[in-house]
Parts: C-alpha cells; structure tokens; sequence
C-alpha cells in the first residue's frame, strides 16, 4: 500500500496542490497565524490571511516563504504539515511529494525545502524547477526535441525557462512578482499622494487598475488610506495610469529576464519558440496587457494557457504519474533518513 500522490506548488503568495485523480484540491495563501508565546498553529492559508491588519498582539502572521525560497525553516514546516494534514486527512500512509522550486536555487536551499515537507508529514519528496512544473502542466511534450519558452510570474519571482525533450536547457529566475507590485504601490502613494494604504488596499488596486500597458479609456478606483500628514483617515482617488507607472521598472525588469534568456539560448530553439511564442503562467500572467508588453518587448506572440495558476501543481502531479520521467531526468527522491534529517 501507498500514500496519496501529491503534485505541490509551494510559492510566495499561494500553495497549490494537486492529487492523483482529483486535480487540484486546494490553493491557499502561504501564510500561517501563530500563537507568539507558543508558536501554536491557530490557522494556515485563506483564513490566516485573513487576520492581516486586524489580528491581536498575541497573534502573529508569518509568510514564510520568500522569493519562492524558505525564509523560516519552523513556520514554513507548520504551514505545510497543516496543508498535508487537510489532503490526507486520516489516511495511514504517508504521501509521496513532488514539489516546485526556483531555477538555480542552491543545494542547501534544496535540502531546507525537502526537510520541510518530510517533517511536515510527506514519506518520500523531490523537487523540479517552477518553470518545468507549469510547462509540464499545460502538457508540453516530454519527448519532443522542441524548444518551449515559459514565463512563470509568481507572487515572489519569475521564473524563465527553455524546455527541450522534457528538461531545462536554459533557465533564469528574478526576485520579481505579485508581492513586489503591491510593495511599490504603496511606496508610490506614500511618497506622491502622502497617503498610507495597507497590503490588502495595494494589492486591490493591482487587480483593479494595474497593467503593463495602458488602457484605452481612463479608468480610477476611490481607495481608503491615511492621510501621512494629519493621521486620519480618508477616501482618495487612484488612476491606472499612476499604478501603472509604480510598477513600470519592474515590469520591464521581467522582460529584461526574458531577453536575457532568448539572448543564450541556441539558435534552434529560439527558432522553435519564435514559432509557437511564449507560454504566460503564474499568478500575475493576467496582469492587463503584460503578454502585449511582452511581445512588443521581444518580437515573440505570447500565449497564455487556461490554467495559469494551477499549471505547476498539475505538472508536478503530471511528473509523478509519467512512469521513469523523474528518475530518467536525474530527480530523485528522498526521506528523512535519506537526508539525515
């Protein structure tokens, strides 16, 4: 007898996680609302997420992953082993993980995330890089000697991949995502407008208004905030135009990322992609024009898959259930023994 087979995309703003036979059964924010004194779980995910900016002090909220990396090796633990708990429910055996990580991670940052999902309750786990796991999961050929480009914009990075014959022949990942949108909002408003706006009020304008390319009619939305000056409260005003001119640099610096990639990559390849354009994936994909801004940037047509933000949970699951895929690519998995953990 086995374990459930879990496909899990562990990223900086969501957890994603895919089952054999059921698709993807949970997308919740990564975050986990501790007890300060004792480092008790409270909640982990939608409901933890929110508590932000209205918890007591006796509560603390942790993101513990950064740039799809693990900032907090115990809170990134109780996060998981709260997620596998839900998946598994009762069940007896232990599932077998596979699980997304950033292109061109250290080892040691390999060991720190397989340690987390082995002590938070998986039997055996392995990692492949994000861009692979989405390219996977919008069913990119595993045996074809064809270059596929994917751009998998995340909450905390972006990730940038050429995948040929299954595997990754160029790669590239960049601290750029959701969460630095929302950041530069709210530095953007505190310094033009002197008004304070919290998380959840920048990144409601990002969905709102926010966008790489400009809209044909001008739209705005009536935020709340606090006057930086008086200290009160107030309504005020935002345009698209100022929320897209916040996040411009680092749009461009995804772009920069793209070129760089397409700048090494073998003139065969780029010959593949220039014929089937780039695959958009992430949570950020949708962002209004950014596959427009893209393609003007590069010269490339984007395309953007149906299943944007479910795309590297099913293409771990997809990876899991491919008989000799991942041990014929060199990924292995192993245990709390095997890592001497």
């Amino acid at each position: 007898m086995v374990g459930l087979k879990i496909g899990l995309d562990i990223g900086t703003g969501y957890v994603t996680a895919a089952v054999e036979g059921k698709g993807v059964i949970l997308c919740e924010p990564a975050v986990v609302a501790l007890e300060r004194e004792t480092g008790r779980v409270i909640e982990a995910g939608q409901k933890a997420a929110d508590m932000i900016g209205r918890c007591p002090d006796a509560i603390k909220l942790v993101r513990p992953l950064i740039s799809g990396g693990v900032s907090e090796l115990e809170s990134t633990e109780k996060l998981l082993r709260a997620f596998i708990e839900r998946i598994c429910k009762n069940k007896i055996f232990k599932p077998t993980v596979v699980a997304t990580m950033p292109a061109g991670i250290t080892n040691l940052e390999k060991r720190n995330i397989l340690g987390c999902i082995l002590r938070a309750g998986a039997g055996r786990a392995t990692l492949i890089e994000e861009p692979l796991a989405a390219a996977l999961g919008i069913g990119v050929m595993l045996e074809r000697p064809y270059g596929t480009m994917i751009v998998d914009v995340g909450a905390g990075t972006t990730g940038v991949a050429v995948i040929t014959m299954g595997s990754i022949a160029v790669a590239k990942s960049v601290s750029v995502g959701g969460n630095d949108f929302d950041k530069i909002i709210k530095t953007y408003l505190k310094a033009n407008r002197g008004v304070a706006v919290g998380r959840l009020t920048a990144r409601k304008l990002k969905h709102t208004l926010g966008g790489a390319k400009m809209r044909d009619e001008t739209i705005a939305a009536v935020a709340k905030g606090k006057d930086m000056s008086s200290g009160m409260p107030l309504f005020f005003e935002v345009t698209a135009q100022e929320v897209n001119y916040a996040i411009r640099d680092s749009i461009d610096e995804i772009c920069n990322a793209i070129k760089g990639v397409l700048e090494i990559t073998p003139p065969e390849l780029v010959k593949d992609i220039t014929d089937d354009g780039i695959f958009l994936c992430g949570g950020m994909a949708n962002l209004y024009g950014l596959d427009k801004y893209i393609t003007e940037a590069t010269g490339i047509k984007v395309q953007i898959p149906g299943n944007v933000t479910d795309a590297a949970a099913l293409g771990c699951l997809r990876a899991l259930s491919e008989e000799n895929y991942l041990s014929n690519n060199s990924y292995h998995f192993v245990t709390l023994e095997t890592l001497n953990l």
